[in-house]
C-alpha cells in the first residue's frame, strides 16, 4: 500500500497563492473585457486608478491618459456640480444605483450614460467603483417618441376645440332654433287635437334636451372655463356636471392652488380628471367619489378616489388600455407622474403629480385652435 502523508504548510500556502493568482487573473480579464465601462477612482485623492477597454471606447480617453490623473482634470462629467453631489451621496450611502449621467468625450461629443457606483477599499484607500453603459441612442429614441406623442395630443386638442366650436356655434344653434320654432308652432295652433299637441310638446322637450346634451358634449371637448376661470373652477364645474348627469355624489375640494397654473399643466389636470372620474363612475360601482386638487411645495396634485370594486392595478398599468396610456402620456408631457392604488373590492385611488413652475423645452400644449 502506498503511504499517504499530510500536506505540509508550505504546500498548502503555495496552493493558496496559486488559487489567488488564478482568481486575480479571472478578475483582471473580466474587468478588461467587460461590455460595461468600468473605472476605479480614489475618493480622497480624486484621481483615476484603473479603467477598462470599454471605458476607453466610451470616453475616447486611453488608460495611460487617465490613470493617475484627477477627475476634475479629465472633465468627464458635463455638470461638475452633479458630480460633486454624486460623490457626496456615495460617501454617505456606500452605493448608488440607476444613475443617469451626461459625459463629455475627449473629442467633445456629449453622451448619456446609465450606471451604478459602489464604495470599495483598495490598499486601505476608499475608492469609487463605477459601472456605466451608453444609453444615448435609447434616450434619443425616447425623446423622438415623446415628441410624436406631444404632437399627437396637441393635434387631438386642436381637433377637440374645432369640433366643440362647431357643435356650440353651429349644431347647437340650429337645435335651439328648431326648439323655438316648435314652441311657436305649438302656440300658433292652439286648436289642434289634444294628442297632436302632446306630441308637439314632447318633441319640443326632446329637442331641448338634445340641445342641452350637445352643449355639454361641447364643454367636455373644450372647456372655456379652463381658459377663462382657471383649473380649479373648471374641475369643480366638471365634477358638478358629472354628478348631475350620472346621479352620483362627487365631493370636490381644492387647497392652495395658485392662479394661474401653467396652461399645459392645467390641461393635463383637467383631462386626467375627466378620464379617471368617468372610468370610476363607469367601472367602480360606487355612488360616492372624492376629488382633491391641491398644491404641495412646487407641484400640483390631483387625487380621484372611490370605494368601489377596484381592479388589479399592476395588470392594468402593463396592459394596453387607451385610457391609462393617454393619462400616462399626458402626465409625462407635463413632466408629471401618475400613480394608481387599487385592490379588488377595496376601491381605487388615482394620483397625478406635476410640477407647477418648470422651464419648458417645448411649447405648451394649447387647448385653443
Amino acid at each position: 500500500m502506498k503511504d499517504t502523508h499530510p500536506r505540509t504548510g508550505a504546500s498548502q500556502e503555495s496552493d493558496w497563492h496559486s488559487e489567488l493568482r488564478r482568481s486575480e487573473q479571472k478578475f483582471s480579464k473580466s474587468f478588461r473585457q467587460s461590455p460595461l465601462a468600468i473605472s476605479i477612482a480614489s475618493t480622497h485623492k480624486d484621481r483615476y486608478l484603473e479603467v477598462n477597454e470599454t471605458f476607453e471606447e466610451l470616453t475616447g480617453w486611453r488608460r495611460d491618459e487617465v490613470a493617475g490623473r484627477s477627475l476634475s482634470e479629465i472633465k468627464l462629467w458635463v455638470d461638475p456640480e452633479h458630480r460633486s453631489a454624486f460623490l457626496k451621496q456615495l460617501l454617505a450611502q456606500g452605493s448608488l444605483r440607476d444613475l443617469e449621467i451626461r459625459i463629455r468625450r475627449k473629442d467633445g461629443q456629449i453622451r448619456t450614460t446609465l450606471g451604478s457606483a459602489e464604495l470599495i477599499e483598495v490598499d486601505g484607500e476608499k475608492c469609487c467603483l463605477s459601472v456605466w453603459t451608453d444609453i444615448t441612442e435609447r434616450k434619443q429614441a425616447e425623446e423622438a417618441l415623446a415628441s410624436v406623442s406631444h404632437k399627437l395630443i396637441e393635434a387631438q386638442e386642436k381637433e377637440r376645440t374645432r369640433i366643440a366650436r362647431e357643435l356650440h356655434d353651429d349644431i347647437n344653434q340650429r337645435i335651439a332654433l328648431l326648439a323655438v320654432e316648435l314652441g311657436q308652432l305649438q302656440q300658433s295652433n292652439s286648436g289642434l287635437d289634444g294628442d297632436v299637441r302632446r306630441r308637439m310638446i314632447d318633441l319640443w322637450h326632446r329637442t331641448t334636451e338634445i340641445g342641452i346634451e350637445v352643449q355639454a358634449i361641447s364643454h367636455r371637448l373644450h372647456s372655456s372655463k379652463l381658459e377663462i376661470l382657471g383649473v380649479v373652477s373648471a374641475c369643480r364645474s366638471f365634477c358638478r356636471e358629472v354628478a348631475e348627469r350620472h346621479k352620483v355624489t362627487v365631493d370636490f375640494a381644492a387647497d392652495g392652488v395658485p392662479h394661474p397654473v401653467p396652461q399645459d399643466v392645467s390641461l393635463c389636470v383637467f383631462r386626467i380628471l375627466q378620464e379617471s372620474l368617468n372610468n370610476a363612475i363607469k367601472h367602480s360601482g360606487a355612488q360616492h367619489f372624492e376629488v382633491r386638487l391641491r398644491a404641495v411645495s412646487d407641484e400640483i396634485q390631483l387625487t380621484v378616489h372611490d370605494c368601489g370594486v377596484g381592479f388589479d392595478a399592476p395588470a392594468a398599468l402593463s396592459g394596453q388600455g387607451l385610457g391609462l396610456i393617454s393619462m400616462r402620456e399626458r402626465a409625462s408631457l407635463a413632466k408629471g407622474t401618475i400613480s394608481i392604488t387599487s385592490k379588488p373590492m377595496a376601491g381605487t385611488e388615482i394620483t397625478l403629480r406635476a410640477p407647477i413652475a418648470v422651464i419648458r423645452e417645448s411649447r405648451a400644449i394649447s387647448g385653443a385652435a
